[in-house]
């Protein structure tokens, strides 16, 4: 076999095989019925771009390989900012939904007690060999030719089949399109779990992929709140007359943007020293020697509470899954959570902009 050279090698991108891979058939003919219309919210706006599928939101119920071809059909091609999947995960297992009763609990029932009646099958996620990826390659061209130039994909997968899933969205969406890959800790290790094999499973990972990152991606970069008591804050931060803070180094900043930071008292002089302005040289040192900081001040909210804002990077640990907040649960067994939907779409969205 020739030798590759080295730059053919870089270049080269790796294609997932599988047993029985096929190019991605054509959709079936979709027909769809209508069964239910309402009247649209006030805070509803028709999809732009003139689509002619009815204007508000839509919920399809059947196989989604037809529902992708029938929205393109109907004009949605390309106009789509945001597409968030959340497939099956090839757990190989029967998910189904406990049917609890909606009635109040009597007197002698543990207040614990659930009042189940029975089960409802939901869906299977038990697949013959290459058949799951093939499901998923089938659907993917579909969801790229539905973007916007500017819209972003987001697969939520777990450790089953993020590095299968990965290179597929890669052969799909082209390997310069991949944007991140998010970790959110979904659960916390407990119960049983604590016990497992080689650590427990706590994450789940969302796979982003642009559309074209030529074209400027839709981005709004999230920020988090950490709330923190006095003490804690004593403990991590210094403390001025104006409140708890942190430094940074200036970095870049120019010598007219530290003499604004300084008229602000926001300029952090060490060993109990105070910034010199030399306007000579147009430089700013501190008095006592050490490294000029920039000072970040929490923000006080009352009552012994200081808020810190910082930026989130693709670690989201401070989302709680379903398990932590059960007063959202209604009984589907891969059910996620309204705070992760919601960063997802506030992150890769502006208001009125059409997300799948």
């Amino acid at each position: 076999m020739a030798r590759q050279s080295r730059g053919a090698i870089k270049q080269a991108t790796p294609i997932l095989s599988w047993p029985g891979k096929q190019p991605p058939a054509p959709p079936p003919p979709a027909r769809m019925q209508r069964v239910e219309l309402f009247a649209a919210c006030s805070t509803t706006q028709p999809p732009a771009g003139g689509a002619t599928i009815e204007p508000g939101n839509a919920l399809f119920l059947g196989d989604n390989h037809t529902v992708l071809a029938h929205l393109l059909d109907h004009g949605l091609g390309g106009k789509v900012k945001l597409i968030y999947i959340d497939p099956p995960f090839d757990t190989g297992s029967s998910h189904r939904r406990k049917i609890r009763l909606r009635i109040p609990k009597a007197p002698t029932m543990q207040t614990n007690a659930d009042a189940i009646v029975g089960e409802e099958m939901q869906y299977y996620d038990r697949w013959e060999a290459g058949s799951y990826l093939q499901f998923i390659y089938e659907r993917l061209p579909l969801l790229r030719e539905l973007l916007a130039d500017d819209g972003s994909l987001w697969l939520h997968c777990d450790h089953r089949q993020a590095h299968h899933l990965r290179l597929l969205l890669q052969e799909v969406f082209g390997a310069d399109n991949y944007l991140n890959t998010v970790i959110w800790r979904s659960q916390v290790a407990r119960g049983a779990k604590v016990n497992a094999f080689y650590f427990p499973f706590s994450a789940h990972y969302l796979e982003i992929f642009a559309k074209n990152r030529r074209t400027p991606t839709t981005w709004n970069p999230p920020k988090k709140q950490i709330v923190l008591n006095e003490e804690e804050a004593e403990r991590s931060f210094m403390r001025d007359n104006r409140g708890f803070f942190r430094t940074s180094d200036p970095g870049t900043y120019s010598f007219t943007s530290l003499k604004a930071l300084y008229a602000e008292g926001r300029l952090y002089a060490p060993f109990g020293g105070q910034p010199v302005i030399d306007e000579a040289r147009q430089r700013i040192y501190p008095s006592r020697g050490g490294n000029l900081a920039v000072k970040y001040y929490l923000t006080e909210l009352g009552r012994g509470k200081w808020a810190l804002e910082r930026a989130v990077d693709n670690l989201w640990d401070d989302i709680p899954g379903l398990g932590i907040t059960p007063g959202e649960d209604l009984g589907y067994p891969t059910q996620k959570t309204t705070a992760l939907l919601e960063r997802v779409i506030r992150t890769a969205t502006n208001p009125g902009d059409l997300v799948l």
